[in-house]
């Protein structure tokens, strides 16, 4: 199969202030680019620590990422980038979304699955995307202590919070109720910390999904995609499309 060299644009976002369960006021992001042909560029996470884990910072405005070639040339076809692009924008979707109130991790499935029921496999993924991203927070505690909770599926929906492991883990348990192919994988990032690293990694310190639509396979970073540490150490919620089904570069 033939090679396609990765294009780079700009990507336009639309900060849309919502209220949240509590009644707060917080942002949330989505990409308004209609030019269904362009990628997005992407906002890379910088600083990372030398643990099992990464969390991305505030995005920075920066083209210090690398050209690759993808194998699969047709995994990025014009069909594919225009309903990725239309489930982002769907703000039905979102309303939807963020009125469900589930009390158990069964009762979001069956909610995940009435709701999806009739609609493509890439809106069935927005859909679980964009509830992880309003709903699980990142776990500064557990993440600068070093000592991870439980980190299964049912810990996380059961706390509403955890590190990377306990959102591709998540990510992974719906997919599979839902029956549609999905890994989680490990492996390196640039996060938290990054810029302060003197020598190479000597374990895997990411983990997000890779999932299965129409015999091609994408990137999810459910993680980075929920919100990012301020100044503070703080977890920020702020949901960046990007990282749901991005391009590998």
């Amino acid at each position: 199969m033939g090679c396609q060299v990765c294009k780079k644009s700009t990507v336009n976002e639309t900060t849309i202030k919502k209220t949240d369960y509590n009644g707060h006021l917080k942002k949330y992001q989505i990409n308004d680019s209609t030019n269904d042909n362009t990628t997005e560029k992407p906002t890379i996470p910088i600083n990372v620590t030398v643990d099992d884990d990464r969390i991305i910072t505030r995005p920075t405005d920066t083209n210090d990422h690398i050209e690759i070639q993808i194998v699969d040339s047709q995994a990025f076809n014009e069909s594919f980038i225009q309903q990725r692009q239309q489930a982002i924008n769907n703000r039905s979707y979102q309303s939807t979304i963020e009125s469900w109130r589930p009390k158990s991790l069964q009762q979001l499935t069956e909610t995940i699955k009435t709701f999806s029921k009739g609609k493509s496999l890439i809106d069935h993924h927005w859909i679980i995307f964009y509830w992880i991203a309003c709903n699980i927070e990142y776990d500064t505690v557990s993440y600068f202590s070093g000592k991870y909770g439980d980190q299964t599926a049912e810990g996380v929906f059961q706390a509403k919070k955890g590190v990377c492991a306990g959102y591709a883990n998540l990510y992974k348990y719906l997919c599979d109720q839902l029956e549609m192919p999905c890994e989680v994988v490990s492996g390196y990032a640039k996060g938290y910390g990054f810029e302060s690293r003197t020598d190479a990694p000597s374990k895997t310190d990411h983990a997000w999904n890779a999932v299965e639509i129409d015999r091609h396979w994408y990137l999810m970073d459910s993680t980075w995609g929920a919100g990012h540490l301020d100044d503070a150490k703080e977890f920020k919620r702020e949901l960046s499309s990007y990282y749901f089904l991005p391009r590998p570069n």
